[in-house]
């Protein structure tokens, strides 16, 4: 006898945001033996690390959505499996700073992501607020009705 169950869990949507700006973390590394060009590889890694902080950021804005599901066969798991969902639209997120590591073998990169929740931060102070962002995006849509 088969059983299949399937869960369905949403993440909470709360973020913490420090002095109006909620940051993330993405990471990427490149082994050199892949790559010819130095400069190359150190872009390939930065570009992973900051797909990786968008990730991140849109997480924490909207959440995870995981599905899991679980065989059971004569009343054992026979499989069980856990999936992770992000969809997320990032307006206004920018690269606060950006490390990177290299030795003989690869090259690392961390990207900090930002996100401007009021006008509290410096970096804030210039840009627009995810609320205003999504006003203007609102704004735009019932323009083009």
């Amino acid at each position: 006898m088969r059983i299949f169950l399937i869960m369905l869990l949403l993440s909470s949507p709360f973020a913490y945001a420090e002095k109006g700006l909620i940051t993330a973390s993405g990471f990427g590394t490149v082994d050199l033996s892949v790559f010819k060009i130095k400069a190359q590889a150190k872009m390939m890694a930065k570009r992973a690390a900051t797909v990786d902080a968008q990730r991140n950021l849109a997480e924490q804005l909207k959440g995870v959505r995981l599905t899991g599901g679980t065989t059971m066969e004569e009343y054992e798991i026979s499989s069980d499996i856990v999936a992770t969902r992000v969809k997320s639209l990032l307006n206004g997120a920018f690269e606060k700073n950006h490390t990177v590591t290299a030795d003989e073998q690869s090259i690392s990169v961390e990207v900090v992501m930002a996100i401007c929740v009021t006008k509290e931060a410096e970096p804030c102070l210039q840009r627009s607020t995810v609320a205003e962002l999504e006003s203007f995006i609102q704004q735009q849509k019932t323009a083009n009705k």
